[in-house]
């Protein structure tokens, strides 16, 4: 997969400039003291609610609350750069590896941090101020809006047809009358990481899903998976449905060139299973996937 460039402007080309007056072209006054000891956190488990929180902490300003508070927000929005920054867009590539050549990608990671919603802030028992902020992942303003446009192929691919298998006839039919609703695959105890773009390949490394199979607006409404915590739990019934093909992942990571681990490798059968699965209920055009970590 080729990937424009998307880093240069997220930290230079949006007027990110942390050591003077300026956050995102717009000039504030906050140049209090401030503490980042807690960052923040990438929300990978709330499905398409899923988010990204950072917290900036100030110190107490002799100006007065507001300056401290103007502090806290600023920190808070440098460390929602730092995260987006470290995110991981596939086995290789984080964002920070990539530059963007762009315009307007680089109006969007501005816009997204600037428009980052406030959802808890306090003054400190010591005079300084703590603000907690979020960013949606996907959805509109999602950081998802950002890089799926720059990853996603001109063309879509379409899913493998299954015209040779393992899979007795019999078999085959059984699976194409059950109407699957999604696909669960349990990849739990093996390390798995979650990311914008992984793959599910089987063990001869056929690639059967990923960014290329799918429409961009529906990777950019609900993400291509949701991550989930158990076979049974919430996100894997809302996602999957209520007839899921369960399956169990051999491994992660189909190439040895990474140690991200974000794709799944299931074995050649099971991979079938998905596609003819599919050729029916078409679960993997609606992004209907699920990966238990």
């Amino acid at each position: 997969m080729k990937f424009k460039k998307i880093l240069a402007a997220i930290a230079v080309g949006s007027a990110v400039i942390f050591g003077g007056n300026a956050f995102l072209g717009t000039a504030v006054v906050a140049r209090a003291a401030v503490n980042d000891s807690a960052k923040g956190a990438v929300n990978w488990e709330k499905g398409a609610n899923s988010d990204i929180t950072a917290v900036g902490i100030s110190l107490k300003d002799p100006r007065g609350m507001a300056i401290s508070r103007e502090a806290a927000i600023m920190a808070a929005q440098r460390n929602l750069l730092g995260i987006i920054q470290g995110m991981q867009i596939d086995s290789e590539t984080t964002m920070r590896e990539l530059q963007i050549e762009s315009d307007v990608v680089k109006r969007k990671i501005s816009g997204i941090i600037r428009g980052a919603q406030i959802v808890d802030e306090h003054p400190n028992e010591d005079g300084g101020y703590y603000v907690k902020m979020r960013v949606p992942i996907y959805g509109v303003g999602g950081i998802a809006s950002a890089i799926v446009p720059e990853i996603s192929p001109e063309n879509k691919k379409p899913f493998e047809a299954v015209e040779k298998s393992s899979i007795s006839p019999t078999e085959v039919k059984k699976i194409k009358n059950s109407d699957y609703s999604g696909v669960v695959i349990d990849a739990s105890d093996l390390g798995l990481k979650p990311t914008f773009s992984p793959v599910i390949y089987d063990t001869n490394g056929r690639a059967i899903y990923g960014v290329e199979n799918l429409d961009p607006d529906k990777i950019i409404e609900r993400g291509m998976v949701d991550y989930s915590n158990s076979v049974n739990d919430k996100i894997a019934n809302e996602r999957a449905g209520d007839n899921p093909l369960v399956l169990k992942a051999v491994k992660v990571n189909e190439s040895n060139t990474s140690a991200n681990k974000v794709n799944v490798v299931v074995s050649v059968t099971d991979a079938d299973k998905i596609l003819l699965a599919n050729e029916k209920s078409h679960m993997l055009d609606e992004c209907a996937v699920v990966f238990v970590q």
